[in-house]
């Protein structure tokens, strides 16, 4: 009997579906592991498909090489070291970044890949050294050692718990047995199995590829912290995912700006010069043929100005601002924005965006506490210019589509406050919304509902925040309109420190190449 019950007591604690669960939670962790390797050999391919890094290591310019690496290298903080070399392993040139690599704190990554069209055996390459925080690597290991750790105890626990002189002694205390078996069965064994259920439960719809689960997590014991480095894990390999997909999907979008403004541009003056031409050559005296020589000619004159704009545009995308960050009290910029607003909506009304923002009752709701953060003014104020503007055109497009003209055109507040680690912004107003099919792309270049409008502004205002390390989303607001939720990290953050990091670094390059 006391074999039995131990034998019993084994099987419910330890169940073979529970460690095949955590197996597979083990695996996501290899995942994570494997898609930040895999997204440093994508960034070495990047570089090394550089038509101009290509040229120059090609024809052997020492000089305009290592200017080409140090491009590159600002560009993606990662990096270690950058080197190029020839079939024979001679380097034509290198670039390194100062600090060393802490084997503590990161781990490395080396590349070796063919620059442009080179083949596999003659060269030059490109051979890239990344780095990446140990702390995810760490995280993994520990999960192995704790799953490796339950599958030793399962394996032995029988043997330990069912030998000879456990038996005598279970045979001797038999109805303490009984008591004690119940009890660690409803006390001990049903509680964790279930926690440990749960958590394997969690990991088959993220093994499908759906990274918004989450397990509820309790207690402090080890299950407690499994379940919290789980749903972690989720959230950075959901972070990251969206990460490098924007970052691909905005380097897809840059070339096609670059195409278009450089295939819209070039004939734009010739077709000017011709129809100038023409007109200037005219010399009859048909007042009607003159009339539409003269009409085409302003016809032709405007487009082409139109077409202008769309290049310069074009070309601004292409060309996508570099947030340089500072320490400054958010608290104190939001509340300058809100007098900054006013000014432009009293008095006389100078041009088509203050008289846009006149017909609005625009309002700041900023709490008078410091919100230390760190903050490019210019450009975190573009951020701030565009989605209001965005928010007074929709309030101005439905009233015109309701055929009313007077009063005010409705509500836009923008609202502050600190939540967990991070700052939201949210500017809400009482429009008529944004669909659910055009919200999912709304931040995609070339997106837009207005007539005019080239799509490229809130594609800019996404990039802007993402230098922040922030987000940006456009969901329904408590107005009944639209909001714009945009969160921007804390000063001491995380993500914070690895934006001003960037922004530095790309300063001192900038410095160098000048």
């Amino acid at each position: 009997m006391a074999r039995a019950m131990v034998a019993r007591v084994s099987a419910t604690a330890f169940q073979p579906e529970f460690g095949a669960h955590l197996d597979r939670a083990l695996g996501v962790y290899a995942d994570l592991a494997k898609t930040i390797k895999q997204g440093m050999r994508y960034e070495a391919d990047a570089i090394a498909m550089r038509p101009e890094l290509s040229r120059v290591a090609k024809a052997g310019e020492g000089e305009r090489v290592a200017a080409e690496l140090a491009r590159e290298f600002a560009a993606h903080p990662s990096l270690v070291s950058l080197k190029i070399e020839d079939a024979s392993g001679t380097v034509l040139g290198k670039h390194e970044r100062e600090r060393p690599v802490d084997p503590a704190a990161e781990r490395t990554l080396l590349v070796r890949r063919p620059l442009g069209e080179a083949s596999e055996d003659e060269g030059p390459f490109l051979v890239a050294t990344f780095a990446a925080p140990n702390a995810r690597f760490a995280e993994m290991e520990s999960a192995q050692e704790f799953v490796q750790a339950y599958h030793q105890i399962e394996r032995h626990h029988r043997e330990e718990y069912v030998d000879r002189t456990y038996t005598r002694a279970f045979g001797l205390l038999f109805g303490l047995l009984i008591l004690l078996a119940a009890l660690a069965g409803i006390v001990v064994a049903r509680p964790v199995t279930r926690r440990i259920a749960e958590l394997a439960a969690a990991t088959r719809p993220v093994a499908a590829g759906d990274l918004t689960v989450r397990v509820a997590v309790t207690g402090d014991d080890e299950v407690g912290d499994l379940g919290r480095a789980f749903n972690r894990m989720l959230e950075e390999l959901d972070e990251s995912r969206a990460r490098v997909e924007f970052l691909r999907r905005m380097s897809e979008w840059q070339k096609m700006a670059r195409h278009l403004a450089h295939e819209i541009k070039n004939p734009l003056t010739p077709i000017q010069l011709a129809v100038q031409e023409c007109h200037r050559r005219y010399a009859g005296d048909d007042p009607d043929y003159r009339r539409i020589v003269q009409t085409t000619l302003e016809v032709v004159e405007e487009e082409v100005g139109t077409l202008r704009r769309l290049v310069g545009e074009f070309s601004s995308f292409a060309r996508l601002p570099r947030a340089d960050l500072a320490p400054v009290d958010l608290g104190s910029f939001l509340r300058e924005q809100r007098d900054h607003f006013s000014a432009r909506t009293e008095g006389g009304r100078t041009s088509d965006e203050e008289a846009l923002l006149s017909k609005v009752d625009l309002r700041f709701d900023v709490p008078e506490g410091s919100m230390p953060a760190v903050l490019d003014r210019e450009m975190l104020h573009r951020v701030l210019t565009n989605v209001v503007q965005n928010a007074a055109q929709a309030l101005r497009d439905a009233r015109k589509r309701a055929g009313k003209s007077e009063g005010s055109w409705g509500r836009v507040v923008v609202a502050a406050r600190a939540v967990g680690g991070s700052y939201v912004v949210d500017v809400d107003d009482d429009g008529p919304g944004i669909s659910a099919e055009v919200r999912d792309v709304l931040f995609d270049p070339y997106v837009t509902t207005k007539r005019d409008g080239t799509g490229l502004g809130l594609t800019i205002v996404k990039k802007i925040v993402v230098d922040h390390g922030g987000t940006i989303e456009a969901t329904t607001s408590p107005l009944g309109g639209a909001r714009f939720r945009i969160r921007l990290p804390r000063a001491d953050s995380a993500e914070a420190r690895a934006a001003v990091e960037r922004s530095l670094a790309a300063d001192e390059e900038e410095a160098r190449s000048s």
